[in-house]
């Protein structure tokens, strides 16, 4: 599964108005349901803070937070991304905003776990780099988000 299986520019919001954790996620949530027919924001909101409760936070170090969760009726794995350039603090490792949002949703059936986990290393590797990131924070538009990250994604799972 590659990132541009996962999400394309039109779930990307390259300058997020969202101050604090909910608003990201409440803002992440609705481009995902906009962009998927079907597919409720609330229970997307929902589904995401149930998952920040049970901890550990899904915010990581260098800026990045990659929220998940399981949301019933979604159509496969999906994924939206934000960028948020002043920050948001998410709870990460050693306090540290972030500016970095991968959010991942992937059906409530068991079957999917295997995929959602293999989606959520995908997405966390390609992160991981700080050339990429640099680059995500330097990048013009959605366009050229979902180009860092495509071109960051060279090789298959």
């Amino acid at each position: 599964m590659r990132i541009a299986d996962l999400l394309d520019p039109t779930r990307i919001v390259a300058d997020l108005s969202a101050r604090t954790k909910p608003d990201v996620l409440r803002e992440l949530a609705e481009c995902l349901a906009r962009a998927i027919p079907g597919t409720s924001a609330s229970a997307l909101v929902e589904a995401l803070e149930l998952r920040e409760k049970l901890g550990p936070s899904t915010g990581l170090e260098h800026g990045v937070a990659i929220p998940h969760a399981k949301v019933a009726g979604l159509p496969g794995i999906v994924g939206c991304f934000g960028r948020s350039r002043a920050g948001v603090d998410f709870g990460a490792p050693g306090g540290g905003s972030s500016q970095l949002f991968f959010v991942l949703a992937a059906p409530d059936a068991p079957a999917m776990l295997p995929l959602h986990l293999k989606a959520l290393a995908r997405v966390a590797r390609v992160l991981r780099n700080a050339g990429v990131r640099e680059a995500l924070l330097a990048a013009d538009g959605a366009e050229e988000l979902w180009r860092v990250l495509c071109a960051a994604d060279d090789s298959p799972a």
